[in-house]
């Protein structure tokens, strides 16, 4: 692959060395990374719903308090093992 020239990944294509990854891909399940890695599901999905909020941590410094997001999502996130 040459400079500037990009390959696009699915989710089963995602590559990681723990027992579960936390997986980020754009639309259509297209350039997918592993973002995190975790021992185990229950950590990895903890995460998720963590990350699938949205939070504000400046209206209160030092407390942040978050909501879900029910807005369109811009990409998807799947914990694997």
């Amino acid at each position: 692959m040459s400079c500037g020239e990009s390959q696009s990944t699915g989710v089963k294509d995602a590559k990681g060395e723990t027992t579960a990854k936390y997986i980020i891909c754009g639309p259509g399940e297209a350039n997918c990374f592993v973002a995190a890695r975790f021992k185990d599901l229950q950590a990895c999905q903890s995460h998720k719903d963590w990350a699938d909020m949205l939070c504000d941590s400046k209206s209160n410094p030092g407390t942040m308090i978050c909501k879900r997001d029910t807005g369109i999502p811009l990409g998807t996130a799947y914990c694997t093992l």
